[in-house]
């Protein structure tokens, strides 16, 4: 036999006998469990580095969740605030009606707009108070900043508003600045035209007219409108002069309906 024969017999004799020793003391020796703890760690590295993977998408997936859920509470929030301020001005609006209608001895009832006829050659309204509510034809109608018309024909519970910018309105008026009279008459558009006056070549821009009662048909007194431009035609005697109204009748959401009892 070899040396170097002799040295692996007897480094195998040495292991055997180690091995042999070893399991009279701990037991029979377990091939798996030396290579139990690498797994282990190998298994515990591996899980932790999917969870630091996985981490950021999970935090990005919540917080989208969030921002949802946030997204809409600050959705309903601003909707009640807008119901809220609406409701304000709402009350705001029908306090300086009530206001009026405590100074107004001709006051026969309060109404909502129910729809607005946008043709051009009919500018209309309805309302919501009708002959039941003691409104009636040719009765005057008016927000507390000025006139917008009379009302055309009442049903029941709802009736309609012939407004003065409708081309068959007309209403007589006078300056409250130099007491010029005048007639205003509706042109199809948003604002309306002084005809028929004497003196019209006084009025000026800014000039403001209120109703002066003498068409029997409207109170007097009544704030109708302001004059934006006043221009002399070349072609006729008179100005043309155009009148914007105190009252935007698209910018109307009450009414108040009165008589002429304070004329009467």
């Amino acid at each position: 036999m070899t040396k170097k024969s002799q040295a692996l017999f007897l480094l195998y004799l040495f292991f055997s006998i180690s091995l042999m020793t070893l399991q009279g003391i701990k037991g029979p020796v377990q091939p798996l469990f030396f290579i139990r703890y690498p797994l282990n760690y190998i298994n515990e590295a591996v899980t932790s580095l999917v969870h630091y993977i996985k981490k950021p998408f999970i935090v990005a997936m919540l917080l989208e969740r969030q921002n949802e859920q946030l997204k809409k509470e600050v959705d309903a929030l601003l909707l009640k605030k807008q119901e809220y301020e609406e409701k304000s001005i709402e009350n705001e609006r029908l306090r300086e009606l009530l206001k009026l209608k405590k100074e107004m001895p001709e006051y026969v009832a309060t109404a909502r707009v129910v729809s607005k006829n946008p043709d051009i050659w009919s500018k209309t309204m309805e309302i919501s108070k009708g002959y039941k509510d003691g409104v009636q034809k040719d009765m005057a109608v008016r927000t507390a900043l000025g006139l917008i018309g009379k009302i055309k024909k009442a049903d029941a519970h709802y009736s309609t508003v012939l407004l003065l910018t409708d081309v068959s309105s007309s209403v007589a008026v006078k300056s409250q600045d130099n007491r010029t009279e005048a007639i205003l008459t509706g042109l199809g558009e948003e604002y309306c035209s002084l005809k028929h006056g004497r003196d019209m070549e006084e009025a000026a821009a800014g000039d403001t007219f209120i109703t002066s009662g003498l068409d029997l048909m409207y109170p007097a007194g009544i704030p109708v409108g302001k004059v934006i431009s006043a221009e002399k035609n070349p072609s006729m005697f008179e100005q043309d002069i155009k009148v914007g109204l105190f009252a935007d009748p698209l910018k109307i959401d009450e009414v108040m309906v009165i008589t002429r009892r304070r004329d009467m």
